[in-house]
């Protein structure tokens, strides 16, 4: 069993022996004589140059007390998909796993073929009060690759991913970062 360390660029507890965030999916750094998780190019406490973690063999690593994070929390979604394999030296950026909008105060956790309405679907209880929010509004989906979309249901306000109003009952695929609109409402993509 291995220790838990925080990723250097989004501090999630992540296990030592990873060598891509579990979260963020960036590809993990290490210094080969103190052992830490580092980015950049050089090691801040030693000075070495960092190594890929996938091409470095070491012991566990052990966690300095200057990358414990106690404010940082983590959230890992339940899956029902098998894990996959990776090669290494082949960074998969993370899936999203939900929609935050903090102008209105709502946290939706994606699901598959979920429906977001003010009358009908998953997620009513976050839209009843929004009144430029269809009553079915998008639908949430995965793609046969595996990608988050978001289809606009023919809504009256509309529904944009980065600024870009979608066409009705045309998938468009979201990624973390992106700016997903429904209706007035705009939420960041986590």
């Amino acid at each position: 069993m291995s220790t838990l360390v925080n990723c250097p660029k989004c501090r999630v507890e992540i296990e030592s022996d990873s060598y891509y965030c579990d979260q963020c999916g960036v590809e993990l750094y290490i210094c080969p004589q103190c052992h830490v998780f580092g980015k950049g190019k050089r090691c801040t406490q030693c000075g070495q140059p960092l190594v890929s973690a996938a091409n470095q063999v070491v012991s566990p690593v052990h966690p300095s007390t200057s990358s414990v994070n106690s404010s940082a929390s983590s959230v890992s979604p339940a899956s029902s998909e098998p894990e996959k394999t990776m090669r290494p030296g082949v960074s998969v950026p993370p899936l999203p796993v939900r929609l935050v909008c903090s102008a209105a105060g709502i946290r939706l956790g994606l699901g598959n073929g979920a429906v977001i309405g003010r009358r009908k679907g998953d997620y009513v209880s976050a839209f009843a009060s929004q009144g430029y929010v269809s009553g079915t509004h998008a639908r949430l989906q995965k793609s046969a690759s595996g990608q988050w979309e978001i289809v606009d249901l023919d809504s009256t306000n509309g529904t944009f991913v980065n600024g870009n109003r979608l066409s009705p009952n045309v998938p468009a695929v979201f990624s973390i970062g992106d700016i997903v609109r429904i209706a007035n409402l705009d939420f960041k993509v986590e």
